[in-house]
């Protein structure tokens, strides 16, 4: 509990630049989109006991799950779905 709180407070400004910048560049849904394509790879990962696969993917969810925290506390349900709605203009 003690070290999440000193993770929280270490990283509130890295995840507050993401929250804002968001909308426009996509952060968040790539990085879903990383964790999605790890997932794929573990079973097979775990059969040949490679452990890169494993260890992107338990990091990736972990990132995402401190950034939804963060997203979460501070934005209304209109404005999450607009992180989650993301489409590339290219």
């Amino acid at each position: 509990s003690a070290d999440l709180k000193l993770l929280e407070e270490a990283t509130i400004s890295v995840c507050k630049s993401l929250v804002e910048k968001n909308p426009r560049t996509g952060n968040l849904g790539s990085l879903i989109k990383v964790f999605l394509s790890r997932t794929k790879e573990l079973k097979i990962s775990a059969e040949c006991q490679n452990h890169l696969f494993i260890w992107q993917a338990h990091n990736a969810l972990f990132i995402i799950c401190c950034l939804l925290k963060v997203f979460i506390s501070r934005m209304s349900e209109e404005e999450l779905q607009l992180h989650f709605t993301y489409e590339d203009k290219a």
